[in-house]
């Protein structure tokens, strides 16, 4: 029931957010794209802290009898690609394609940063499978 009501007032303020820009549009047309942003990352980290974030502590709770830490790196990774992919194109959109792919590429680098350990501890055990 909590997540019924948090998903309406999401879809109430989402409708709220439409009207504001449309209304930003027919009275400052040169200010729109700085709102449209700044609307776009206070909405992005609305639903980010009210839905996404408990969604992934449940489902991180669904993982935690598995050895290793590889689910929440998983999950982890797979949240923030979203994420990259949602700024990314939403940088494009507004005409900084050059932008938009520099920093896809530093959240893939940051991704697989967080996977050396992980990574580094396979190579161990593989090289130490091949040398006995």
């Amino acid at each position: 029931m909590a997540l019924l009501s948090i998903l309406m007032v999401t879809l109430f303020q989402l409708v709220v957010i439409y009207l504001l820009l449309l209304i930003v549009s027919f009275a400052s047309k040169s200010l729109q794209p700085i709102i449209y942003a700044a609307i776009f990352f206070f909405f992005l980290s609305y639903v980010g802290v009210t839905i996404i974030l408990p969604f992934g502590k449940t489902f991180l709770q669904l993982f935690e009898p598995l050895p290793g830490s590889y689910a929440k790196l998983l999950i982890g990774s797979v949240f923030l690609f979203y994420f990259s992919e949602l700024i990314s194109k939403h940088i494009a959109e507004a005409g900084y394609e050059s932008v938009a792919s520099i920093a896809h590429i530093a959240i893939k680098i940051a991704i697989l940063t967080l996977w050396l350990p992980q990574l580094s501890m396979l190579l161990d055990t593989l090289s130490k499978f091949i040398i006995k």
